[in-house]
């Protein structure tokens, strides 16, 4: 091996090593707060959009309200085999198995790709059905088909993003996926009113120039991601073309673990289509605020996010080294930090819940409704946590059947049954849904909270061949 060789593995094995042996809490917040700054980056590509769009009118505004919901619906299968790949990813970089890693990160490169051409297909020639069984409204319907049918052409150009920022922090970088972020989310920022509003001499776009915006500066993130796994690499490891070739094995162990979350994340994303069809049959008054309250939230869990991606690394990789009291510890830190930053967020959200509507809609229809939301919904948030980190655990762990059941029962039985009986049987309207949301969160949370104490998700799902452990002392 060559010097460049050593190198890489040196580097490779420092990464390791301190995700293995450093405080808990420190490296939590080592590796969380790039996470956190992607998070809200990305966070801010609807944000901004939302802010703009505001300014053209509530229906220009929930154009895209209406539209992520099956956006994600169509991407669920992708991300679910995803994060099937960060576990499988990171437990070989625990267990110090190079050739694992290699081969795990090309394979799921390439996945990446293929799936991001059949998405952008399937979603674009989907989306006036989508829509119309949605129940959109005749004020938005329009808008918010060309915003989807947009979206959908450039997903070959941001799935790619997407490969490169699970294989970067399966590794332990999260800095890097957070510099391309940031750059890509101040181009979103620059292009948004020029494309909405026609600056600069452009066309005014409307709702199109935002999702062009979205889908040109996320371009970017894909390109340089591309780059640096083929040709730079990432914390000492780069994607070798033999790497890339999707191999029997590799794909038995991702559709085993990837299985049961593409199908809660496509489950998850057709319940919430089916929650915004819920929503939406209240008009275009209660979506706004629908949308305004999920924006708010969203903030929260931008930051959580960072804490819950951190944690999946950090599980990943001590049960792929077979540090099951490392596991336990990380798992234990995460949920109190979590908890209790939940609880205090949701405090602060009922006291400051009209100045923060006010943020992004001055509309005197949508005030009451978004204030009534958030003060119904807020006190369930820190169950909402414990929801999430099991999450993390499942993601990292790679034992993801108890989460996938569970995040289903929480959409389709306890939230959405539950609005279906409040809302309308019981004509509680939208407190009802409102009711039910938190009901969902709060069972979810106590059930979460159940399985991660019995711990049958510490054992590795990886099989390691002891010639490929690599020397990285």
């Amino acid at each position: 091996m060559g010097d460049d060789g050593h190198q890489a593995l040196k580097e490779f094995g420092a990464t390791r090593e301190r995700i293995l042996r450093a405080p808990v809490y420190r490296t939590l917040a080592w590796l969380a707060w790039p996470v956190i700054v992607v998070n809200l980056v990305n966070l801010s590509y609807n944000l901004v959009d939302a802010i703009w769009l505001g300014r053209l009118g509530r229906e220009a505004f929930s154009a895209p309200t209406v539209c992520w919901p099956p956006i994600m619906l169509v991407y669920s299968i992708a991300l679910g085999y995803a994060s099937a790949g960060l576990a499988l990813i990171s437990q070989y970089a625990g267990a110090g198995d190079v050739v694992g890693v290699k081969k795990s990160a090309g394979q799921l490169f390439l996945l990446a790709v293929i799936f991001g051409l059949i998405i952008s297909v399937v979603g674009f020639v989907s989306a006036p059905y989508i829509l119309a069984a949605m129940g959109v409204p005749p004020d938005v319907y329009p808008l918010a088909l060309s915003y989807m049918r947009v979206i959908f052409a450039g997903v070959p150009l941001t799935i790619p993003a997407f490969g490169y920022n699970a294989i970067a922090n399966s590794l332990g970088d999260t800095k890097t996926p957070m510099k391309l972020n940031v750059a890509s989310s101040i181009l979103n920022i620059l292009l948004d009113p020029i494309l909405i509003f026609g600056l600069l001499g452009m066309p005014a776009l409307g709702v199109v120039g935002a999702a062009v915006a979205t889908i040109s500066s996320r371009a970017l993130t894909s390109v340089v991601g591309a780059y640096l796994v083929l040709v730079k690499g990432v914390k000492g490891i780069k994607i070798e073309r033999h790497d890339m070739k999707l191999e029997g094995w590799w794909l038995r162990k991702i559709f085993s673990i990837g299985s049961p979350l593409a199908l809660q994340q496509s489950a998850n994303a057709l319940g919430f289509t089916i929650m915004m069809s819920i929503v939406s049959r209240f008009g275009s008054t209660v979506i706004a605020a629908f949308g305004v309250a999920q924006r708010i939230i969203s903030i929260m869990q931008a930051f959580a996010g960072g804490f819950f991606r951190a944690a999946s690394i950090m599980i990943g990789q001590t049960i792929g080294a077979e540090a099951y009291a490392r596991a336990k510890e990380v798992v234990k830190k995460s949920l109190i930090l979590i908890s209790g930053s939940f609880a205090v967020g949701s405090i602060a959200i009922i006291a400051f819940r009209v100045p923060l509507i006010l943020i992004f809609v001055n509309d005197p229809k949508v005030i009451p409704v978004g204030s009534r939301l958030l003060e119904v919904f807020a006190p369930s948030i820190p169950f909402f946590g414990m929801f999430f980190l099991c999450s993390a655990v499942a993601n990292g762990s790679g034992h993801t059947k108890f989460f996938a059941a569970l995040s289903i029962f929480r959409l389709w039985v306890l939230r959405i049954g539950l609005s279906v009986v409040l809302a309308y049987l019981v004509g509680m309207g939208t407190d009802g849904v409102w009711y039910a949301m938190t009901t969902s969160n709060i069972a979810a949370g106590v059930l979460a909270l159940a399985w991660l104490s019995r711990g049958t998700w510490l054992r590795r799902v990886i099989e390691v061949l002891p010639e490929r452990v690599a020397d990285i002392g």
